[in-house]
């Protein structure tokens, strides 16, 4: 039993990462004191784990996975991840966050990108590919 969980890590570790750029991330509402932005990613990888990743900067960054592969994103580091969920069987998720109206914070630009990551197994060779969405802009905060 021990033996075939390090069988299947070792194929794990050695199927490699096919990064495409599959999905759309749509974000709607203003971002302002007491509203609610609204998320939604179509397209990606069915019943996969979503992430949305939120920077100041869009630009390169590229993760490197060693024997794996690299993956290449739209935004520049830092930036953070905030879980989406699990994607649907179309590859739809979305996720709505209230800005609290008590907010003072001023106006922020921000830019998201939705990652998927899926995991299948074929012709007896595992593979591991991640699907991400186009570069998204949108604001948080008062203007005022």
């Amino acid at each position: 039993m021990l033996r075939s969980k390090h069988l299947v890590l070792a194929l794990l570790l050695a199927a490699p990462i096919a990064a495409q750029s599959c999905s759309d991330l749509t974000v709607s509402g203003t971002g302002a004191p007491g509203t609610t932005l609204s998320f939604a990613v179509t397209g990606a990888d069915a019943n996969a784990p979503a992430l949305l990743l939120v920077g100041q900067t869009t630009g390169t960054t590229t993760l490197n996975f060693g024997p794996l592969g690299t993956l290449e994103l739209g935004l520049a580091t830092p930036f953070i991840a905030i879980p989406l969920g699990m994607t649907d069987g179309n590859g739809d998720v979305s996720l709505d966050i209230d800005i609290p109206a008590a907010a003072t914070i001023p106006q922020t630009a921000l830019f998201g990108q939705a990652l998927t990551a899926s995991f299948s197994v074929g012709q007896g060779r595992p593979s591991f590919s991640t699907c991400t969405s186009d570069v998204e802009g949108f604001s948080v905060g008062s203007s005022s």
